[in-house]
């Protein structure tokens, strides 16, 4: 009695098995790569959305500290007190936000937070992972970071640009008594914000849903692996169809022929079909019939 075999003896299944394996193998591995590219595609695709808006708030930034707020000092030295200070026009700071909120009605799906240590605005505290960040700029010496945090319950992609205050800027993060008349009236500090020049002390952080991205992504991933997939499963098809229309048929006729032959069924006629090695082959297995034929016919 034959044992029971795991690995199948015939070259015709062997062969398909193995081919058959091999477009597999590739085709997820093509799949699964073309669907971590997508994610990857997605993250560089939220960075770049960051970037370009962060391109343009620090271009906002820089209007405000070079063109912009000198003008105001100059007017305000022309007229005006010392006290006196135009939030709207000499804070970059309030210039920004208000820049970023008027981006954001184009960009609904964009956060904008400028958080730091001891802020003037309270609203400006950093949250407890913004701290982290923050932290990580400072004990680095980085001014950039990214990464997925979760921000109000949800996933999302942050950039963040550390804030370095320079040596005016303590004009109105310092002692509350050196501050402008304008900015104590708006903001009421109670204690000294303590910033120290070209030292981090926050950041500009902005936020992009990444739950929706991904899910975008994963779908056009999944989408993309699946006809990648498909793709090299139908080509391993065609293979097995053709390699069994042209070598597996032939020879599994030409074996019919040799059983018959061997029972002395040697009236019937190989057909030759074609050129190849099957071909010769299948004269070879001819001429052999034809000698054996002409051997019995002589023994009759």
């Amino acid at each position: 009695m034959k044992g029971f075999r795991i690995i199948p003896v015939s070259i015709k299944w062997k062969i398909s098995i193995l081919i058959l394996l091999i477009g597999i193998t590739t085709g997820l591995s093509v799949g699964v790569y073309t669907y971590l590219d997508s994610i990857e595609r997605a993250k560089e695709t939220a960075k770049t959305e960051i970037e370009v808006t962060m391109a343009f708030v620090q271009a906002s930034r820089e209007y405000v500290r070079r063109t912009l707020r000198p003008k105001v000092n100059e007017l305000l030295q022309a007229g005006c007190t010392k006290d006196d200070f135009i939030l709207e026009a000499q804070s970059s700071s309030f210039f920004t936000a208000s820049i970023f909120s008027m981006v954001t009605e184009s960009l609904p799906e964009m956060i904008l937070r400028q958080v730091a240590f001891n802020p003037l605005n309270p609203k400006n505290k950093p949250n407890e992972v913004e701290k982290k960040i923050i932290a990580y700029l400072r004990s680095t010496n980085k001014k950039e970071f990214e990464g997925i945090v979760v921000h109000r319950g949800q996933r999302h992609f942050v950039k963040a640009f550390a804030i370095i205050p320079k040596q005016k800027c303590l004009r109105c993060h310092s002692d509350p008594q050196l501050m402008p008349r304008k900015v104590r009236e708006i903001y009421n500090p109670q204690k000294n914000m303590n910033w120290q020049p070209g030292k981090v002390q926050g950041a500009v952080m902005v936020y992009i849903p990444f739950e929706t991205k991904v899910l975008k992504a994963q779908i056009e991933g999944l989408i993309k692996g699946g006809v990648v997939f498909g793709i090299f499963l139908l080509l391993v098809v065609i293979v097995l169809l053709m390699l069994n229309a042209m070598v597996f048929k032939p020879i599994d006729k030409l074996r019919e022929h040799a059983e018959k032959i061997s029972r002395g069924e040697v009236d019937e006629k190989i057909e030759i079909t074609s050129e190849n090695e099957i071909g010769k082959l299948a004269e070879a297995f001819e001429r052999m019939r034809i000698s054996i034929k002409k051997v019995m016919d002589l023994l009759k």
